[in-house]
């Protein structure tokens, strides 16, 4: 058979639609974006839910997972979860349930769990959903008892075989009451948390007086109120023009009370881990920059999920100061970033201000009252219609039976006789027997009093909006009532912390920097230390020692020409193998470093490369700020470096040997101070020559050079015998005598 291949693809061009590629990737790029912010990653206004999480709540509420239920495993919710709602990850979607139950997460929990949750210390060290329990909280009533009473909109799942709500009946504004965070593409959600009282108060009056401006509402709102307690570090001003803007930041830190010569942190920033701010505290501890604390201790327990003991010592700081000093270097002061970006009822995302949010809920809860009070209208109507039949019924209970029995088609008399609708008739025919006794109808004829009773205030209430706004504010109050708490976050106009200076704590102590030559650091306390005092990992030997003090920098100087620093103050004394440079800033791979200075505010380096060019350069050019380092000497095809510390007020010469033998000495004034660059030439070497530099050095008068060998035996050159090698600089030097190169093997130089 023959496949009529332009035919197909006639007719696929009739279903396929033809786009640039440029036009398809912009089109696939704003639904898959726009699917990320409306169905994952924003909360909605409504509920103050993400979709994951409203998907959780009413999956449990179909399981009857209620707050008076039994616990049943979380991966029994999980499950029905993924497979009628959320067609996700089950590590993701399980995580998100874990969240609705952590207290330190939530101001007011959805979510009762048994078993291990997670801790404030480490939120993500929760059991798996095999082995977890869990059901709603009371608290999670407040957005499920009104599902089903018209309440909500109804979309089909993801396969269409179910419905599932787009929003569930709020009675409270949780957007606020709890909060969210979420990245989506192009924009992200943090609204902050609120204390519920507060919340609904402004709720209340705003219905009262719908114009009330930001600032009065901030009166009421006095500011974000974290699960974590903590004290917040705002004036006035800047929470006001927060929640004018929707946008901003808020710094919070830890609280603490003191006893004795012990401070007692018993709360931290949300989010905030306790073991990493030990972990900081500690650090500054070994590295000497608390000197005023003696030691820290982890002393939380369950009653106590925060207790963090520190021990001061000495007398020359206070409290106050000592912790000013914590909350400005370690996680004790959060910087939190505030974005009231949501998704509104209109069905877009918006960042939106206090009063936008408040209205808006406020316009969202009114409409569901409504719905719910018209469904209960409707309800109700229903039943008076059932109840005026029954009445019917027992006023003509005879007549009926009669015609019950005898009538070939008795529906169609009594509908005729009595004016009955089908939905009458069908009641009336389902009555049992025992419901036709006389106590019976005294039961309809009160409850259908009650039921009009009923009808008449649901009817007045909807068609008032005033009483309306009164039944809101009712219902609003008996929340307070039920689930309102005290502020736990303070507010205060606290001042900024400030770290206590490294010099008021570093003492200037004599230590002794030593350098591998595989690049790896360590540092040993003390000036009079031997070289054969230091070990090496195998494999790796000595390359360069320096001393230098503990409150200066180091200088290092790479084979490329680079120049890096490191900061004393931040490095451990430590008789074990040191760290690898790498953990200081980063030099690249392969490269090595030729020299390691001290660094003061009188230091000056000689540097050259093995071509002999070099200059001289100063302290404050030496000083870098960022890990990558800075050029400082122009090299070509990585000849290597030499560096040699310069004291100008008394060094006069600088002295280069060369691999050939060859040795210059010339003065150190005509040598230029530049910050950077190549330099002029210091010794001529042959270009052709395959000759480097093996030693270089400075010399003042009266110092002599010191040949030592393998063999443990030296030789000596005087200060007055270095005269014939005193010469202009780029000059080809002088060769050394034989008699100071008989020895074999390896050949050392020193200046003394």
């Amino acid at each position: 058979m023959d496949i009529d291949l332009e035919k197909i693809i006639k007719d696929s061009d009739k279903t396929i639609e033809r786009l640039p590629v440029k036009d398809f990737s912009e089109r696939a790029y704003l639904n898959y974006s726009m699917y990320v912010i409306l169905d994952r990653a924003l909360p909605n206004i409504s509920d103050g839910l993400k979709p994951v999480q409203r998907r959780i709540l009413y999956a449990m509420n179909e399981l009857a997972l209620t707050y008076t239920s039994k616990f049943k495993k979380s991966a029994r919710t999980i499950g029905d979860v993924l497979g009628k709602f959320h067609p996700h990850g089950d590590t993701a979607c399980y995580e998100a349930m874990v969240m609705l139950a952590q207290d330190f997460s939530y101001n007011h929990p959805f979510i009762e769990g048994q078993g291990n949750w997670g801790t404030q210390d480490d939120p993500k060290s929760f059991a798996a959903m095999r082995y977890t329990e869990s059901r709603l909280t009371r608290f999670s009533n407040i957005f499920l008892d009104e599902i089903n009473m018209g309440t909500v909109k109804w979309a089909p799942n993801f396969d269409g075989t179910l419905d599932e709500p787009k929003t569930l009946p709020s009675k409270v504004p949780n957007i606020l009451i709890n909060g969210s965070s979420g990245i989506a593409v192009g924009m992200s959600t943090d609204i902050p948390s609120h204390n519920l009282k507060e919340t609904l108060d402004a709720v209340i009056a705003l219905l009262d007086k719908p114009k009330l401006s930001i600032n009065d509402l901030r009166k009421i709102i006095l500011g974000p109120d974290f699960p974590t307690k903590g004290e917040l570090l705002l004036n006035e001003s800047e929470l006001e023009e927060i929640y004018k803007s929707g946008t901003g930041n808020v710094k919070l830190r830890a609280t603490y009370k003191v006893i004795g010569k012990e401070i007692i942190i018993d709360s931290i920033p949300y989010q905030a881990n306790t073991t990493k701010i030990i972990e900081q505290i500690q650090d500054q501890i070994y590295l000497k920059k608390s000197i005023f604390i003696s030691s820290v201790l982890d002393a939380s327990d369950q009653d106590n999920p925060v207790r963090i003991l520190l021990k001061t010592k000495g007398r020359s700081y206070n409290p106050a100061d000592i912790m000013s000093h914590l909350f400005f270097t370690t996680d004790l002061e959060k910087s939190l970033r505030v974005n009231l970006n949501m998704i509104g009822l209109d069905g877009k995302p918006q960042v939106k201000n206090l009063h936008q949010i408040l209205s808006e809920w406020i316009k969202y809860r009114l409409s569901t009252i409504k719905n719910k009070l018209s469904w209960q209208l409707a309800k109700i109507k229903r039943r008076i219609h059932i109840l005026d039949a029954y009445i019917i019924v027992y006023n003509n209970l005879d007549k009926i039976i009669k015609i019950i029995r005898n009538e070939d088609d008795p529906k169609k008399k009594l509908i005729k006789l009595f004016k009955f609708s089908n939905e009458q008739y069908e009641a009336i025919i389902n009555l049992k027997i025992r419901n036709l006794a006389k106590l019976q109808e005294k039961n309809i004829i009160n409850e259908l009093k009650e039921l009009k009773t009923n009808e008449k205030t649901i009817t007045s209430l909807l068609n008032s909006k005033a009483r309306l706004k009164t039944y809101l504010k009712s219902e609003l109050n008996e929340i307070i009532k039920n689930f309102s708490r005290e502020r736990g976050t303070k507010i205060s106009n606290g001042i900024s912390s400030k770290a206590i200076e490294v010099k008021q704590i570093i003492t200037s102590d004599p230590i002794t920097s030593v350098l591998s030559k595989n690049g790896w650091i360590k540092f040993s306390r003390g000036h009079d230390i031997s070289k054969k005092q230091f070990t090496f990992k195998t494999g790796d030997e000595y390359l360069l020692h320096e001393q230098t003090y503990t409150d200066r920098p180091l200088v290092f100087i790479d084979e490329l020409g680079y120049v890096y620093n490191l900061d004393s103050t931040n490095i451990a004394i430590s008789r074990g193998q040191g760290d690898p440079l790498s953990k200081y800033f980063q030099i690249q791979d392969g490269i090595h470093i030729v020299g390691m200075h001290s660094l003061n505010e009188n230091l000056c380096i000689l540097t050259m490369t093995n071509l002999g060019y070099g200059f001289i350069c100063l302290h404050d050019d030496l000083i870098v700020k960022n890990k990558k380092g800075k050029t400082l000497l122009r090299t070509k095809d990585s000849y290597a470096i030499k560096s040699n510390n310069v004291d100008l007020d008394n060094d006069t010469h600088y002295l280069i040997i060369t691999s050939d033998n060859y040795m210059i000495i010339s003065s150190l004034k005509k040598i230029p101070i530049l910050s950077k660059g190549r330099g002029v030439k210091l010794i001529n070497i042959p270009k052709s020559s395959n000759e480097t530099i093996v030693f270089s050095g400075v010399l003042r008068k009266g110092q002599s050079l010191l040949f030592s060998y393998d063999t443990k035996r030296s030789k000596k050159l005087d200060y007055d015998d270095l005269s014939p090698f005193i010469m202009e600089k780029n000059r080809r030097g002088k060769k050394i005598d034989k008699k100071f190169l008989l020895e074999k093997g390896k050949t050392t130089y020193n200046i003394e």
